[in-house]
């Protein structure tokens, strides 16, 4: 089940266009690339994410950010990819929480209906240590015919912008403001879980760390290429 940590692979965008007011969140150029390692409690690599912004269009109030997801293995080949869409309105980013949910994990129930519900992660342009962000959802149904597979639901609670803190990774160090939550899914089984992330003006998230409801750590990601 630690697997579940790496749900959150988190893609925080800003655009060009609204650079003053989404520029906390990702680079708004097109083209522009980054790249994520993650790793298991040991630093063991387990694998690659790989972002690349592929269009940034005009919405009202704000944008709308198209990126190509990609996961690699711990030998670089690729897994899987997506496309995701993201969108900054009126000066706060927003995460479809449903673009968390693992495509590799989520494959076996390709033939089958798949819905999700929810709340979306929001990231305010301006934020301050010590400020509360608001919650987010999803619920995930699955089903084949009338009969009920399963039901999911996952909930990002007690999100704090807990510091201001400078992270040195191997694409260069840089100064981030540190995001603390709690992370509850619901299922067959229920799992309880803590996480750290830390996002960087115009680059997005440059550290995670997960950890399980004891406190242990199991597992961590870090920026490993970053351009733009």
């Amino acid at each position: 089940m630690k697997k579940i940590a790496f749900f959150i692979a988190t893609i925080m965008l800003s655009a060009a266009a609204f650079a003053q007011n989404c520029e906390g969140l990702y680079p708004m150029k097109q083209g522009a690339v980054i790249e994520t390692q993650s790793f298991n409690s040991k630093g063991k690599l387990q694998g690659t994410s790989r972002q690349t912004v592929l269009s940034v269009e005009n919405i009202d109030n704000g944008l709308a950010i198209k990126v190509k997801s990609e996961q690699l293995d711990t030998n670089g080949k690729p897994e899987f990819d997506r496309d995701l869409t993201m969108r900054c309105v009126d000066d706060v980013f927003y995460m479809d929480m449903k673009e968390m949910m693992d495509p590799k994990a989520m494959s076996a129930y390709k033939d089958m209906e798949v819905s999700f519900s929810g709340a979306d992660l929001e990231f305010p342009d301006k934020m301050q240590v010590g400020q509360i962000l608001p919650d987010g959802n999803i619920t995930i149904l699955i089903s084949s015919s009338t009969i009920n597979v399963m039901n999911m639901n996952i909930k990002i609670l007690n999100r704090k912008v807990e510091a201001s803190e400078s992270v040195n990774t191997l694409a260069g160090t840089f100064d981030c403001y540190k995001i603390t939550y709690d992370m509850e899914m619901k299922s067959i089984i229920n799992i309880t879980t803590k996480g750290a992330e830390w996002i960087a003006k115009g680059v997005g998230v440059v550290k995670t760390e997960q950890y399980d409801k004891k406190g242990n750590l199991t597992g961590y990601t870090l920026l490993s290429k970053f351009e733009k």
